[in-house]
């Protein structure tokens, strides 16, 4: 009989920790595959901060290629589409054991999450349905598994404390990227090339907007501040675009080194000035004195980035 373990959450975004917890548990359970459940929305959780869920597929599928025993199972938001609501943990499992007869299924958790567990709608009845898995968090493991006695009294599987994964969060992801921040440790390559591709988890919609149109300014090529702003609407809030800029998380992919003063002068940068100018200068642009020359013709306006 095969048995698969079951790692539901949001995914808003899926991290290193996720695949390093299914990796414990397909080494150290007899689980033979993790099948990834993104929800379509979160019971605690507010649906501002939800990335679309094509998004959150899209990042999971991304994140498990390759990896041997993951997979990514639609079930849940399928479930909740189907009865316009969301799907209790206890209705997913009850549709697996409905579907998959033959499968034996256990259901993961973080020992962050134990505490929380016994409050999930159905809970009573979900132990005596499925088998917990709970993997050691860091920082979330003895006083949290001492405490909690429905994990003896269910049979639970509680991991060796020696093998517990890294502490990270998807809200610590999301808001290093709303506070332009690194998060190339935090997630899968392929993921973090997929949320700047599409501009995801920005502080918001303005910024995203800005981003897009910086997006558009090619190599060899500059705009300002003022006409990024007339690009979005927004032809007053060249200061605003410019706020936006020093919080870019993508950069180069958001080139915005290339947005420049109206006055020609090649203005501030994160790295600092002497950084943006070398930049500019190893892609074509003349700069000199701090001001770039043929800047007209080298002026891309808000008709341009559209």
């Amino acid at each position: 009989m095969k048995c698969v373990a079951v790692f539901g959450g949001s995914f808003n975004p899926v991290h290193n920790g996720h695949l390093l917890a299914a990796r414990e548990v397909l080494e150290k359970t007899e689980a033979d595959e993790i099948w990834f459940m993104p929800c379509r929305v979160h019971a605690f959780k507010s649906r501002r901060k939800f990335a679309p869920e094509k998004h959150r597929v899209e990042m999971l599928k991304r994140a498990v290629k390759g990896e041997k025993g993951m997979k990514v199972s639609l079930l849940e938001i399928k479930l909740g589409k189907r009865r316009r609501k969301e799907s209790r943990t206890l209705d997913t499992v009850r549709e697996l054991r409905r579907k998959y007869p033959r499968f034996a299924f256990l259901w993961m958790i973080g020992s962050n999450l134990v505490g929380e567990v016994p409050e999930w709608e159905g809970f009573s009845d979900l132990v005596k349905e499925v088998r917990i898995v709970v993997v050691p968090v860091e920082g979330f493991t003895r006083r949290s598994i001492l405490s909690a006695k429905w994990l003896e009294e269910n049979n639970a599987i509680v991991l060796p404390k020696r093998g517990a994964v890294e502490n990270i969060s998807s809200t610590q992801v999301r808001e290093r990227i709303s506070s332009g921040k690194s998060v190339s440790a935090l997630v899968p390559g392929a993921v973090w090339k997929y949320i700047e591709e599409n501009l995801l988890f920005v502080p918001s919609e303005f910024n995203r907007v800005v981003y897009a149109a910086v997006k558009k300014i090619p190599r060899g090529r500059i705009s300002t501040y003022s006409e990024i702003a007339r690009a979005v609407g927004r032809k007053k809030a060249a200061r605003a675009v410019g706020n936006a800029l020093n919080r870019n998380p993508f950069f180069p992919v958001v080139p915005c080194h290339r947005v420049v003063r109206a006055n020609a002068e090649t203005g501030g940068f994160g790295r600092g000035e002497a950084e943006k100018e070398k930049l500019l200068k190893s892609e074509g642009l003349r700069v000199k004195n701090g001001r770039i020359l043929d800047f007209g013709k080298k002026l891309m306006k808000a008709s341009d980035l559209v």
